[in-house]
């Protein structure tokens, strides 16, 4: 019964806003607020075909630099919530950011939902939770991305973009301080090199002290220093042709895994409490090279990018004050990535594109485990033990792809297919050190192929041109490939999995463009899939493929402009995914119960308020308040584990003067007590906390 009176709430907003008489505005008043708000210029880059976000066959979410800045978003996780059915709990560490949209996600190996910033793709989870600066905007695309996208985008798409040179001189600089020390500075220039060169240059600092003491260390144990780089290089040496270089740069070092032992039965978490100080350092390189050329009828385009991350993690693995687990990770990967496409001009009929993609990814890593001195006796070690394991696995893929866009009247078809190959290898060495000696050595080397054809169908109808219906059914695809751990021939490596999405919805645009409804309907049918299990000695996981799996659920966005100052937004997301057929093992049948980390619902509700000034020094204020809320969702395939719905109230003040802006921010207000992660490791339960109340205070000058 929530969730339906949720809806209600978020339906009756804006009738009740407009019962206050709030004034009516021309298209021209309200192009003048924000880049939001005439959907006809929002155009969605994500489709690759450059689509209205109100006519595009597809859910999709559009989050402007305008509300980036306003919602404080620093990074992905952010986004839980504020996209519906958009979730990425807290690992406690950015070695990994598993990101679930509808119900599809994957906790470790390779991401379900693709991820590209500035056109280059990120093929890593581990890459994933990067801090922001500077960004233009973001588009979320849900549902199955793979005619356009390729594998491993069963859940949707995220594309993000960070700010383009324009042929003007420009500098910002940004101060930014709050509770447990967090700093955040970001300045940044854009300068006209020529009538056809300009150029944006930006640098940023992020430091915070933590929000977790470890009671052993007597330490916080999650601080962090982030350094960021930035270079995008715009050329257009013709009206027809445009290339763009973008250079972006990240190193962060940070404390990581403030993990607590968590007892199911109170569900309460006792303190962090382990002996050995934990971390996790990782280096980023992202370059990509963008080029168009467009004719009369044809647009041409080349997208060429090259990725190093480097990380290293080292983790005491039992999280205890006794001396057993340390584990150290260190890896380095570098991914090659070129794509070509050639697409219809969008005022054509025929709206259509073609393309051919092609990947190399080298992937080394070293994982060593140690066994502290309170291991020998209870594991019955002959003395100091320790082991090194090496997996070297190169990949490369190739595909093909098109798609075509036909109207039919008010209607319009639209198909797509594509082909898509990899090839994956794992050379595999490992040895084991007892007493200063080697004792077992082991090493293989372990080939996989894959094909795979994905369509695409939908339709649409436009009785008007603020309606639009549509439905669609596309197929979703996840490579199978190796567990990095495991302690079997046959937990070596998993198959691939796959998704039907049905999809029905409709978007609208009424109340002279000031009422903006999107309404989305799904069902997926899920086969094989890839699910988290711990390995049978308990220390460690791996991928393993389930029987049948199903996601259904509704998405509703709506956005209102009462009047100039004021704006209301909500969104709801419902999703149901459950196991249909998942026989563990003889003695365990997980059929019928809910898929972790998958919340029942989430909700967003904002507004934004501006109070003019008639003073010269104060222009105006703006206060932005958003609150999101989680709803139920289980830790474990037992459904043993759990976290109740939980609120967070999130706020900014903003002050706008003439040269410079000021204010105030505020994250999870009220302080809502919730965990963030849970896993299961040894036996035991553990919980990485909700970060608490945070508040700060920033400057933000135009130099």
């Amino acid at each position: 019964m929530t969730k339906y009176k949720l809806i209600l709430l978020t339906l009756f907003l804006p009738i009740l806003s407009m019962a206050q008489g709030g004034p009516k505005f021309s298209i021209d008043d309200i192009k003048l607020l924000t880049d939001t708000i005439k959907l006809n210029e929002i155009i969605i880059q994500a489709s690759k075909t450059e689509d209205n976000l109100q006519q595009i066959q597809a859910a999709a979410t559009f989050v402007s630099s305008l509300e980036i800045k306003e919602q404080n978003l620093n990074a992905l996780p952010e986004l839980s919530a504020r996209i519906p059915n958009l979730f990425m709990p807290d690992y406690g560490s950015r070695l990994t950011a598993p990101i679930y949209i509808r119900g599809i996600g994957s906790k470790i190996n390779s991401p379900s939902v693709g991820l590209y910033v500035d056109d280059v793709p990120y093929f890593d989870k581990g890459s994933f939770n990067f801090e922001f600066f500077d960004l233009e905007k973001i588009e979320v695309l849900r549902g199955p991305q793979g005619t356009l996208y390729g594998r491993n985008t069963m859940g949707g798409i995220i594309k993000v973009y960070t700010a383009e040179p324009k042929f003007n001189s420009t500098a910002t600089a940004k101060v930014e301080y709050g509770t447990d020390n967090h700093i955040k500075t970001v300045v940044q220039t854009n300068q006209k090199l020529s009538d056809k060169v300009a150029i944006t240059v930006g640098a940023a600092y992020a430091h915070g002290d933590g929000y977790f003491t470890n009671a052993f260390t007597n330490a916080k144990a999650d601080n962090f220093d982030i350094y960021n780089g930035r270079m995008k290089l715009l050329y257009t040496p013709t009206n027809r042709f445009k290339t763009i270089l973008s250079v972006n740069y990240e190193n962060m070092q940070q404390n990581g895994y403030p993990y607590a032992v968590y007892n199911t039965d109170t569900q309460e978490a006792d303190e962090v409490n382990y002996n050995q100080e934990s971390s996790y350092d990782r280096s980023l390189l992202s370059i990509g090279l963008t080029m168009e050329y467009r004719l009369s009828n044809l647009i041409l385009t080349s997208s060429s990018s090259f990725q190093h991350m480097g990380d290293f993690q080292g983790i005491d693995q039992d999280f205890t004050p006794a001396s057993l687990f340390w584990v150290e990770q260190d890896r380095s990967e570098n991914t090659w990535v070129e794509e070509f496409s050639i697409r219809s001009q969008t005022n054509k009929k025929l709206n259509w594109i073609a393309g051919v993609y092609a990947f190399y990814q080298g992937s080394n890593n070293q994982v060593d485990l140690t066994y502290g001195s309170d291991a020998i006796a209870p594991f019955h070690l002959a003395g100091p033990t320790s082991y090194t394991k090496w997996y070297d696995q190169p990949s490369k893929g190739a595909a093909a792809y098109g798609q075509a866009s036909y109207p039919i009247g008010k209607f319009k078809a639209t198909f797509g297919l594509r082909a898509d190959y990899e090839s994956s290898t794992l050379n595999y060495d490992y040895e084991r050190y007892v007493n200063g000696e080697t004792t077992t050595t082991d090493d293989f080397e372990n080939n996989l192929e894959f094909t795979q054809l994905l369509p695409k169908l939908s339709l649409s109808y436009n009785p008007t041109e603020s309606l639009t219906i549509f439905t669609s059914v596309s197929k979703g695809y996840k490579v199978g490939g190796f567990n990095t751990s495991f302690e079997s021939e046959e937990e070596q490596t998993f198959d691939p999995e796959w998704s039907y999405n049905y999809e029905l919805g409709i978007k609208s645009v009424c109340m002279d463009n000031r009422l903006i409804t999107n309404l989305n309907f799904f069902y997926i049918d899920w086969k094989n899939q890839q699910i988290y299990q711990p390995l049978t000695s308990g220390i460690g996981s791996k991928l393993d493929n389930a029987g049948k799996s199903e996601s259904k659920g509704l998405e509703l966005e709506m956005r209102y402009l009462v009047n100039r100052n004021l704006t209301f937004w909500g969104s709801y997301g419902y999703n149901k995914a459950k196991f249909i057929d998942y026989q563990r093992s003889e003695t365990l049948d997980y059929s019928g119960n809910l898929i972790p980390y998958i919340p029942e619902y989430t909700l967003n509700l904002g507004t934004n308020y501006t109070l003019n000034f008639n003073g010269n020094a104060v222009r105006n204020a703006t206060l932005t308040l958003n609150y999101q809320q989680i709803g139920k969702l289980y830790w474990n395939d037992a459904n043993s584990a759990y976290q109740e719905r939980y609120g967070l109230l999130n706020g900014r003040l903003n002050f706008h003067t003439t040269r410079f802006d000021f204010g105030l921010w505020g994250k999870n207000i009220l302080n809502a007590d919730y965990n963030a992660y849970y896993f299961e490791s040894m036996g035991k339960s553990y919980v990485q906390l909700g970060k608490p109340a945070q508040f700060g205070a920033f400057v933000h000058f135009n130099i």
